[in-house]
């Protein structure tokens, strides 16, 4: 029988997939733990070496570019040797792509990083960066666009499926390299490029989801200047005329003025004007609603694309949540029994409200609902809210993280005092919150209940009615009845606005 102080093992890294990504501006080595639906990054490394920065004019990769991408992949290939990673998928784009002496460069840069690289089409990028989108958002809608140096690649993304996709040339650096750094040349070679694409929406947009370093940086210029309490880019979002108000703003900055912002790469400075000009004409030509941040990209694409049509359809945030289940419960089993458990609280009652997110959210918040268990009590709570704000999972929105991390922290804890994540905790507006509160105490009922073991929960039932919530109790474990049960049911029915009940029955 398994044992509560049994810690899971760490998974095998000679499973892990490493991803090097050779783009325009930057040279990146991720490494994943697995190639599974939720994959874990267990190293990310990233190095702005600038290789397409003198394409455009000179038709040849940048000759300091390429000796500090050669280095980069020399170290890129001692690092995946050293954590055992056999599986290495190399890719270039645009830069490489299009220049004179692109085939030199990919021979020296093969030998050094020890992997074959495979040079993109600019279709093969929109794909892949459609899939990447798709791996984060499954039920992504709207338009995938992803920004390197070079290149600007755009598809339509709708119930799982993408479009052919186009490629632009209007990556920061080539719009740098051919206007002479002239901002208003700039403005005019993005004008032109868009003018002469046969590219349109195929239907009006509701999302942009916007791929790549610098459209990040620029949300994350936002993110500190609205003094936005949850530091997470995935997933954040600016209505179209806010998204339109800040690319304009920035596009008319100089790299020097850009320097007071908080939160960026110096290195990026000079690119981010250029980047926002390209933005801004996106916004215009799709009338999108939103701009919404994706870190996922074409690195995630390239491992999506491995998955089976049945993997690609799991719930990447009920696969994370599972996982982290399983790694840090004391009995992973417990998380099934637990939906059972509290799944009739959204049959009647207040929580009937809840739309099939919120029953997403509850049954993830089922599997992590054990993962604070080692932590000192005093500080379970406010280590959960912490963990899951801020954990690298994907499939769940801003607001999405505030529910499951309350839900999850009113398993420990009835009622949070105030503290630091007061203002994060404000995203979710009240009615909600105080579903997730009432989720969270229905699972702290049947921790109570069960003491965290396996089975002993099972055939406990909540039977929730008008004015009044059942705990309807088997006869063959009434013993498991006590103050703290009945204590539990209590703080679960006032936060549902009933009166509470316990009934013996021998069904």
């Amino acid at each position: 029988m398994p044992t509560a102080l049994k810690l899971r093992e760490v998974p095998d890294l000679s499973e892990g997939v490493g991803i090097i990504d050779i783009g325009s501006n930057s040279v990146r080595l991720v490494v994943y733990a697995d190639h599974r639906r939720t994959p874990i990054p267990i190293f990310n490394e990233k190095v702005l070496c600038g290789l397409g920065r003198t394409v455009g004019t000179t038709g040849e990769l940048d000759p300091d570019g390429i000796d500090r991408a050669l280095a980069a992949l020399a170290r890129f290939r001692g690092l995946t040797r050293a954590l055992g990673i056999e599986n290495v998928d190399a890719v270039a784009t645009a830069a490489v792509r299009e220049a004179s002496n692109g085939d030199y460069f990919i021979e020296r840069a093969e030998h050094l990083c020890g992997a074959s690289i495979s040079i993109l089409s600019g279709q093969d990028e929109a794909r892949y960066a459609a899939e990447g989108v798709l791996a984060g958002f499954p039920d992504a809608d709207g338009i995938v666009g992803d920004l390197g140096g070079g290149s600007l690649e755009l598809v339509d993304i709708a119930n799982g499926r993408y479009g052919e996709g186009v490629s632009l040339p209007v990556g920061p650096l080539r719009l740098m390299d051919l206007s002479g750094h002239d901002i208003g040349k700039a403005r005019s070679l993005v004008a032109d490029a868009f003018d002469t694409t046969s590219w349109k929406p195929s239907k009006p947009v509701e999302s942009f989801y916007a791929v790549g370093g610098n459209w990040r940086n620029i949300a994350r210029m936002n993110m500190y200047g609205d003094n936005y309490p949850l530091r997470i880019l995935q997933a954040y979002s600016m209505r179209h005329s806010e998204a339109v108000g800040l690319a304009q703003l920035v596009s008319g900055q100089s790299a020097k003025s850009l320097e007071r912002a908080p939160g960026i790469s110096r290195k990026r400075l000079e690119t981010l004007p250029y980047a926002a000009l390209v933005l801004e004409k996106v916004l215009q030509v799709s009338k999108a609603s939103r701009l919404v941040i994706s870190a996922y990209g074409v690195r995630e694409g390239l491992l999506y694309a491995r998955l089976s049509d049945q993997e690609r359809k799991v719930d990447p945030l009920l696969s994370w949540a599972q996982n982290v289940g399983r790694r840090l419960g004391r009995f992973p089993e417990h998380g099934e029994e637990l939906e059972r458990f509290t799944a009739p609280l959204f049959k009647s009652g207040p929580l009937m409200a809840a739309d099939k997110e919120e029953r997403r959210l509850h049954q993830a918040a089922c599997h992590l609902s054990d993962m604070a268990w080692r932590i000192h009590p005093d500080y379970r709570s406010q280590h959960v809210l912490t963990e899951i704000l801020r954990a690298p999972v994907s499939g769940i929105d801003h607001q999405g993280r505030v529910y499951l991390s309350l839900a999850v922290a009113n398993r420990y804890r009835s009622g949070l005092a105030k503290g630091e994540h007061d203002r994060v905790l404000a995203l979710l507006d009240e009615d909600r919150s105080r579903r997730a509160a009432a989720v969270g105490l229905a699972l702290r009922l049947g921790h109570t209940i069960s003491a965290g073991a396996p089975k002993l929960v099972t055939g406990f039932r909540l039977k929730p009615e008008a004015g009044t919530l059942t705990l309807l109790v088997p006869s063959t474990k009434r013993d498991l009845l006590g103050e703290a049960v009945v204590k539990r049911l209590s703080a679960l029915s006032r936060a549902m606005g009933v009166e509470p009940d316990i009934q013996v029955s021998d069904v």
